[in-house]
């Protein structure tokens, strides 16, 4: 799993560490108990205060309009001049052009670029099948500019069919592991890591075909800290943490 945020990763791992072990220590709360912070087929509990250290939020799962994108890589192989608008060409599987026509918008951007061009789909020529296995599709765009040079590769982004309302979640949520995709959705006081399945992405969110239901809830930052915990009491032991003292009236 690539990690979002380092930063959070390296405070959980300080505070995690020394309680992951085989012989567990911890730290005992108010009360003189070690406050465990998963639990099998629970999930993870974290006091209010871990929650702030840790940058755990949560966000309603909801229903939303979602669009199917298809995003491919283009090269730029003509520029913008003289009025005439810049081209760059795309290889289409037979699969993807039954979905796609001449004059079809697309959207085109190069890496680290912050603006987006915007061009059609000019036509698609099958002439290349024989030789590459693949159509060509060529595409033109708008770049008064002359910021997409010839050689330049570009994200080119098509929509495709008309927007659907789906169940959906942050991508920041999503949890991508060797066995699937996964959220930590809210089981009471409890987090626990759920598989999902997901389908269509677009503008920082994905839909979500099974595995959740409109209302969930799912923690949305702090999702390496959580999988962190979990692996921790997985890998050995119960990690542990200090729970928030209870104030007293000589504190006071």
């Amino acid at each position: 799993m690539k990690p979002r945020n380092l930063m959070s990763l390296s405070l959980a791992a300080a505070l995690l560490a020394g309680c992951g072990k085989e012989h567990n220590p911890s730290v005992e709360s108010a009360e003189g108990q070690a406050v465990p912070l998963f639990q099998e087929k629970k999930g993870i509990r974290l006091p209010d205060e871990t929650k702030k250290t840790f940058g755990v939020e949560e966000a309603e799962v909801a229903e939303q309009p979602m669009q199917r994108e298809m995003r491919k890589l283009a090269r730029v192989y003509r520029e913008a001049r003289d009025g005439a608008p810049a081209a760059a060409s795309v290889m289409l599987t037979t699969a993807e052009t039954t979905d796609l026509k001449p004059g079809h918008v697309v959207r085109l951007k190069a890496t680290g670029a912050e603006e987006e061009l915007s061009g059609n789909l000019a036509r698609v020529d099958e002439r290349t099948y024989p030789a590459l296995g693949q159509a060509e599709g060529l595409v033109e765009f708008a770049d008064a500019q002359q910021r997409a040079a010839i050689g330049t590769f570009l994200t080119a982004t098509f929509f495709i069919g008309e927007p659907k309302t789906a169940l959906v979640v942050s991508k920041a949520a999503l949890l991508n592991a060797a066995d699937g995709t996964f959220v930590y959705a809210a089981n009471g006081e409890h987090f626990i890591r759920t598989k999902i399945k997901v389908g269509a992405a677009t503008d920082g969110f994905v839909e979500v075909e099974d595995g959740l239901y409109a209302g969930d809830r799912v923690v949305v930052k702090g999702v390496e800290s959580l999988w962190l915990i979990e692996l921790s009491a997985l890998k050995g032991g119960k990690p542990c943490c200090a729970a928030p003292k209870k104030e007293t009236a000589s504190s006071k």
